[in-house]
């Protein structure tokens, strides 16, 4: 008798990529949905952080 392998749902890719979109774009979404207003400079020290 021969073992099967438990087929991965299809969904789950897709909420591992969607897990990782949130948690990669987090410092640019975050203070803007708690009410700051942020610009392009805020925006790209989030991005480009100094040592």
């Amino acid at each position: 008798m021969r073992l099967q392998r438990a087929a991965l749902p299809a969904f789950v890719p897709w909420l591992v990529l969607g897990a990782a979109l949130v948690l990669a774009t987090m410092p640019a979404w975050r203070p803007l949905i708690f009410g700051t207003a942020l610009t392009l400079d805020d925006l790209l020290s989030l991005r480009c952080l100094s040592g």
